[in-house]
Parts: structure tokens; C-alpha cells; sequence
């Protein structure tokens, strides 16, 4: 890698940041990566905006303190050539200095030896994927880009900005539409301001994806950040009420209806799982809309339940059963994706999984098969201090953009919390 080019600034000059901000994003002709800080300060400058760089080239100054940003107002790098490089920043033992300073270069990502041109002989045109994405959500053609002006990143490569600035211009893809009217044009302009204001307001309406499921699975295995935490919960309590409930009607709630309730709790505790990642901020929702993925290959579907923080057992068990009985009426083309998703592959005997998240969810869980397991007694007695329980293995996949290991980690304690205690 040769270039590459500063896609998105999360931190504006002053902002102080901890080990693990993310900072930047840093495009690629491969992916966007997020570049995040090793050490705490404060970010005094930013010497590139958005737009081309080198490896190598310094791009922002930090330095310990807050009180040392104003000296760096006016900060050039041709500043930096005339006047002796500051020092080091010392280590935590050690005195701190007046105004310690770094220009941090953006991190280094393998990738194939630059290409000359945005289009190839084949036609194939090059383009970043959050590009080819925001194309794709508004039903745009990237190839046409390149011919219209719009290729501005490194090797004449489509990126995002030139995606945005495409649509706000109002340019149509030529493949498939010759002529546009100014109506037309208002319009869709008028769509573009109203997603930007959007961006500042989190609503509960869930958000509608375009591509099918299997393109959009595809799509978040190669784009999104994934990491996978795993616990064992002890169903015996959840076991023990399923047998009160089933006394009276003999037709009780299953164990998953039980775990669909403790995520929905799990939900009020820890809201930001129930997120959306949409590209240049992150939607919370108070609805929860659970996915349920039921089928497999070509007839693989995933329905959705609405508002199941508002409902009872019940009605979670009547509408979970009319899932796996029937295609259900929500599961449409593109298909309606809610604030999270559950794949229950204990159905199949499979003892855990790390299930792939649903863009632009957060977070999926994958329930594993219930299975008798020797587990420290409760309340030993009479020097028995082993027991068997029904125990089942879940997994929270996780999208670290939108949720850290912190907050995953708090979720799933919460949600076993609910549900060794449903009562």
C-alpha cells in the first residue's frame, strides 16, 4: 500500500481520547478501517483533512494536556521542518513534560499494488466497499461514476465522498435510466437533507436494508468488525415455571419463548445493543424488533417479531410458532430487518455457534442445544457439592464499531441474569 485517504475524522480538534478511541477512518482499497489511539491526550491538530494520503504522513499532532492545544492552532507541518522536533512523551513513571507532541501517521494496511485507473479494459470499475455500499442502498450505479467526474480517490477510485456527492447532484445511473427530470431531481435531493437531519434524531422505526439476505450476510462477514463472547446458562428455574404454566392449558411456552423475554430485558439494561451502525453514526432504538432466521439455503428467511419488549409469553410463543410453521407475511424482498436477531441451532443439536450480525444490526445470538451437565450444588448439603442441570451454551456476536467488549459483556450478564431468574 502505497495511499490511501482519511474517509471520515471521529474526533474534532481539543476532543481528549483514551487508549482504544477510535480516531479516524481510513480507507483503503480494500476495506475502511478505523484507526484507534494506543495511549490517552488530547488531539491538539488535524493537519489532513479528509481526502489522499501517504504512508508515512503525519496527520494529526496530540499532546498530554488540555491547555497545550492552543499553542497548536496554527500548527503547519512547514512549522514542524524549521523548529526542533518536541520529545517523546515520557513514560507514566516519569515527569510529565510542558507540551508533549506526536504526528501519528495512519496505520498500514496490506493491500494488491496500486492500479492506474478506477475502470480496467474489462470494465470492471474499482471502488472502496462503504462506496459500493452507499450505492447499493440508493440504487445507484458505481460504474457510472468514473465517466460522470466522480472517482476522486487514490488511482482515480470511487470512494464514499464520491458516492455522497453523486446523489446530492442528483446523477442517475445511465445503465438503466437516459433522462431525469428536475422534479425528480428536487426530489431526490429533498430525500438526501431529510437523511441528514435524520442522522442527529435516533427514531424506534426499524430500518428496511436492500439485498437479500444472503447478500447481506456476505456483505457483513467481509465488512463488519465481528467478536464473539459465550456463557452457560443454567435453565432450571426456566425449566421448573414451563411446568406451572403447562398445567393449565397443557400447551406451555417454550425455552427460547423465555430467552426472546430476557434479551428484551437484557435490552432496557444495556441499551446500546439494541443499535444500528449507519455508516457515519450510530442509531439507538427503544422498539425491539427481534429477527428470528428459520429455513436454511433458498428458503432461509428471517421474520420479524415487533415490540417484544411490550409483549407477554404468550404472545411471543404464538407468533414464534406461526414462524417456523409458515413463510412469514414480514419476510419480504428485501426483508425487514429489526434492532437484533436470534438463531436457535440447539433445534439441530448444535451445542454453540458465533452467529453472523444482520446489517445494520449490532449484535445476534445463537442459542445452543440444552444439555445435562455437572454443575457446582447450589446449596451443597450433606457434603454434596456436584449437580446436574440443563445447561445451554449462547453467543453473543457483536459488531465492535457499535458495541466493545465492555458493553457486550454487560448485555449477557444481564441477559443470564433474567434468565437463571425469570421470575
Amino acid at each position: 500500500m502505497q495511499t490511501g485517504s482519511i474517509a471520515n475524522w471521529l474526533l474534532k480538534e481539543g476532543d481528549s481520547f483514551q487508549p482504544g478511541t477510535a480516531i479516524c477512518e481510513v480507507e483503503t482499497d480494500k476495506a475502511v478501517v478505523t484507526y484507534e489511539a494506543t495511549d490517552e491526550g488530547v488531539l491538539a491538530k488535524i493537519l489532513v483533512g479528509k481526502g489522499e494520503i501517504k504512508v508515512g504522513q503525519p496527520i494529526m499532532v496530540t499532546v498530554d494536556n488540555q491547555s497545550d492545544v492552543a499553542a497548536f492552532k496554527s500548527f503547519t507541518l512547514s512549522d514542524s521542518s524549521s523548529t526542533p522536533a518536541p520529545a517523546a512523551s515520557a513514560p507514566s513513571n516519569a515527569a510529565p513534560t510542558s507540551a508533549p507532541t506526536q504526528a501519528t501517521p495512519p496505520p498500514a494496511v496490506s493491500s494488491p499494488a496500486p492500479i492506474s485507473s478506477s475502470t480496467l479494459a474489462n470494465g470492471r470499475v474499482f471502488a472502496s466497499p462503504l462506496a459500493r455500499k452507499l450505492a447499493r442502498e440508493s440504487s445507484l450505479d458505481v460504474s457510472v461514476l468514473p465517466s460522470k467526474g466522480y472517482a476522486s480517490g487514490p488511482n482515480g477510485r470511487v470512494i464514499a465522498d464520491d458516492v455522497r456527492a453523486a446523489l446530492a447532484a442528483g446523477v442517475n445511473s445511465a445503465t438503466t435510466v437516459t433522462t431525469t427530470t428536475s422534479a425528480s431531481t428536487t426530489q431526490q435531493t429533498q430525500v438526501q437533507t431529510q437523511q441528514q437531519v435524520q442522522t442527529s434524531t435516533p427514531v424506534s422505526t426499524p430500518v428496511q436494508s436492500v439485498g437479500s439476505l444472503q447478500e447481506l450476510y456476505s456483505l457483513s462477514k467481509k465488512t463488519v468488525p465481528h467478536y464473539y463472547l459465550t456463557v452457560e446458562i443454567n435453565l432450571s428455574n426456566i425449566q421448573s415455571l414451563r411446568k406451572q404454566l403447562a398445567g393449565e392449558d397443557g400447551e406451555g411456552v417454550s425455552v427460547q419463548d423465555f430467552l426472546v423475554k430476557s434479551a428484551a430485558k437484557a435490552m432496557a439494561k444495556v441499551p446500546e445493543v439494541n443499535s444500528a451502525w449507519m455508516d457515519s453514526f450510530v442509531r439507538k432504538y427503544d422498539q425491539v424488533d427481534i429477527n428470528f432466521l428459520v429455513g436454511s439455503g433458498d428458503k432461509l428467511s428471517a421474520p420479524v417479531l415487533r415490540d417484544v419488549n411490550r409483549l407477554g409469553l404468550s404472545s411471543i410463543s404464538k407468533a414464534v410458532t406461526s414462524f417456523s410453521s409458515t413463510k412469514d407475511s414480514n419476510d419480504s424482498n428485501p426483508p425487514q430487518i429489526g434492532t437484533f436477531a436470534i438463531h436457535n441451532l440447539g433445534l439441530f443439536g448444535v451445542k454453540a455457534a458465533a452467529p453472523i450480525v444482520l446489517p445494520p444490526q449490532a449484535c445476534a445470538l445463537a442459542l445452543g442445544a440444552i444439555v445435562d451437565t455437572v454443575i457446582p450444588h447450589p446449596k451443597p448439603e450433606d457434603g454434596q457439592k456436584w449437580t446436574i442441570a440443563p445447561v445451554m451454551h449462547v453467543t453473543l456476536s457483536c459488531d465492535h464499531r457499535v458495541v466493545d467488549g465492555a458493553v457486550g459483556a454487560a448485555w449477557l450478564a444481564a441477559f443470564k441474569e433474567y434468565a437463571q431468574n425469570p421470575l
